[in-house]
């Protein structure tokens, strides 16, 4: 009963798993409990959401948003990467230096442009300059 979901996945260390089947098994006892005390059977999964619900409540914080004067406007660039999905690399016409390796004294030279920031990128440091 306690498989019927699933929570194993193959990425997840060893102690996790141990944790999260033993969690699952005191869960599906309280559940089988819960049943006999009422006299009804209740779905699992409608067991299983309030209890989390129960669970997470105290440890939510009510979030408290204190306004912060900023110093000027912010750069191009910091607007500019808040849509990181927008960041594709294209080819250009010419060759010009990769903007990354010329901040570190580099010679490099290429075509790949970001499209956001118009920017000219060598591959290798594409992802790196928008991270």
């Amino acid at each position: 009963m306690a498989n019927v979901y699933e929570l194993d996945r193959k990425s997840c260390k060893w102690w996790k798993k141990v944790f999260f089947r033993l969690l699952m098994r005191t869960v599906v006892n309280s559940w089988i409990a819960y049943c006999e005390l009422k006299h009804q059977k209740t779905p699992l999964l409608d067991f299983i959401v309030p209890l989390a619900e129960a669970l997470m409540a105290p440890g939510k914080l009510e979030a408290q948003y204190q306004r912060r004067r900023g110093i000027g406007r912010p750069s191009k660039t910091s607007r500019s990467l808040l849509n990181v999905g927008d960041h594709l690399p294209v080819t250009a016409k010419t060759c010009r230096r990769c903007r990354k390796c010329a901040q570190q004294k580099k010679e490099s030279h290429t075509k790949i442009m970001c499209t956001m920031c118009n920017v000219p990128l060598c591959i290798d440091c594409f992802k790196s300059y928008h991270a």
